[in-house]
């Protein structure tokens, strides 16, 4: 079998498994709430736990991949996110589950730089487009089947099988690397690693992703949240001053003061955030408030996800007929456009509307994050396109969890005082316990929403669920509109950075 054949399969199942993961778990997180007896803030970190692991080591990860070898770490990769998947799905209390949760984030931040530096090293300078496709389309393939696959999985048989359906893959994409990826060059004079930076590094995003994903908890204005942050300013201030200072740094100085780099990442985080927004907001809805299993809350958000992988998947014919800055603008434009559309009809608007316009924002996602990635690649060079696959990733995800950190906020604190001005103006008589459970609904993981109001008394469920039904949607287009904004921002600044060059066709 050619061996390009295979090392491009090994990369589809590794960014198959990492995205199927990561969109099929909020589909099991009621059952696992009522197993473990978790509280709010533990259901949270199943997945922030991941989440963090992720995030902040991927530039490691990136650095680790192009020094040491990326079939070497792709390999290690793969089995410690297999390893942590098996133990996940044999969790005995909820503590045990996310510290397998943070091991499959330590897994994945091996896994993705290094999927990155072998796609683009297979395909050579001239298919870096098709490469990136081959990852992101795949992984979009992954985060549409997700949601279906996490629903059927959770009411057939049980939420265990969210994670152990990533041992099998994980095992075949470990036998097909062995067998044709071939191996990593003999290292010459292995450099010193940038222990400073990655700890400087690591810490500080360590530090501002606690905070964030703990503000709803514990207030932004807590001690430990401003401690936090402040911790993470200290640390994240020294990082280039380590990194100006050391031999081997782990982000060079020059990809930090590479002016069109710098713009690509924070568009990056910019468009990012609406895949969260889409992905826990529009399925949470289906689930509280449509009546629909989990399958089929899933199932909604199949057409953002599928257009996105069908235009993820054309990335490299269509980077080399349009090139960066075209294919940026368009896709911004389509995502900017979709998303203020879907702020003005909410997330209870009819199925054809609705998945009209999600498909309208998958196309603009799907020609923005492929073509991000490789034309940071294209500015870094193959030789450190695991390095730079992995900054860019790293902001992609800690960036989007803060931004929808801070829409999760708005829509917290919009959703709670739209509540109560319907429950006035409907003149409904809510003890404070029942105005709580209504609030709950809101907010919580639970989603049993009709049998929870339906136990109102004097007979005002059908009220109080049309009322939380608004307010919940009056929040989710807050959001959306905040992302609107946001899309906005990212065209300028692509506007401003990165520049237009004459491509071919």
């Amino acid at each position: 079998m050619n061996r390009r054949l295979l090392i491009y399969i090994s990369v589809f199942l590794g960014s198959l498994a990492i995205s199927l993961d990561f969109a099929s778990i909020d589909l099991a997180l009621s059952p696992l709430e009522k197993q473990f007896g978790l509280d709010l803030d533990g259901v949270q970190w199943v997945l922030n736990g991941y989440m963090l692991a992720f995030a902040v080591l991927m530039v490691t990860g990136g650095q680790l991949a192009d020094s040491y070898g990326r079939r070497r770490i792709f390999l290690l990769g793969m089995i410690v996110f297999g390893a942590a998947s098996l133990l996940g799905g044999a969790a005995w209390s909820g503590w045990s589950l996310i510290a397998s949760r943070v091991l499959q984030g330590v897994g994945a931040a091996m896994l993705w730089p290094a999927m990155i530096g072998l796609a683009c090293a297979a395909v050579g300078e001239s298919n870096r487009g098709f490469a990136m496709g081959l990852v992101l389309g795949t992984c979009s393939i992954g985060n549409a089947a997700g949601p279906v696959m996490g629903g059927i999985l959770t009411e057939e048989f049980s939420w265990r099988w969210v994670l152990w359906v990533n041992v099998p893959m994980a095992l075949i994409a470990v036998a097909f690397t062995l067998w044709g990826v071939p191996r990593d060059p003999p290292p010459g004079t292995r450099p010193k690693n940038d222990f400073a930076g990655m700890g400087a590094l690591t810490g500080g995003l360590v530090a501002l992703m606690v905070a964030v994903y703990q503000s709803s908890v514990w207030g932004w204005g807590s001690v430990r949240i401003v401690g936090l942050l402040a911790v993470a300013a200290v640390l994240l201030g020294l990082f280039p001053v380590i990194e100006a200072r050391v031999a081997n740094p782990l982000v060079p100085p020059d990809l930090l003061r590479h002016r069109e780099l710098r713009a690509l990442v924070l568009a990056a985080m910019g468009i990012c955030q609406l895949f969260f927004i889409v992905l826990l907001y529009f399925t949470q809805f289906a689930l509280k408030f449509l009546g629909d299993s989990p399958m089929w809350a899933g199932a909604r958000v199949v057409p953002f996800m599928l257009s996105y992988g069908v235009v993820s998947y054309l990335g490299g014919p269509l980077y080399a007929r349009f090139g960066a800055r075209r294919l940026l603008v368009g896709g911004l434009v389509c995502a900017a456009v979709a998303s203020a559309l879907l702020a003005v009809v909410g997330p209870g608007t009819s199925k054809l509307v609705g998945f009209s316009l999600q498909g309208l924002l998958g196309v603009g996602v799907g020609a923005v994050i492929p073509t991000i990635s490789t034309r940071a690649v294209e500015n870094a060079g193959v030789a450190r396109a695991s390095l730079v696959g992995g900054i860019v990733f790293m902001v992609q995800l800690s960036g989007a969890a803060l931004l929808l950190a801070i829409g999760t906020a708005l829509f917290a604190d919009a959703s709670h005082a739209r509540l109560g001005q319907e429950v006035a103006a409907a003149q409904l008589q809510l003890s404070p316990a029942q105005q709580d459970r209504a609030e709950r609904v809101l907010t919580g993981a639970k989603l049993d929403t009709a049998k929870a109001l339906a136990q109102l008394p004097g007979g005002n469920a059908d009220k109080v669920v049309a009322v939380v039904q608004d307010a919940y949607g009056y929040g989710v287009r807050l959001m959306l509109w905040m992302s609107t904004i946001l899309v906005l921002g990212t065209l300028w600044l692509v506007l401003q950075n990165v520049p237009a060059r004459p491509h071919p066709g």
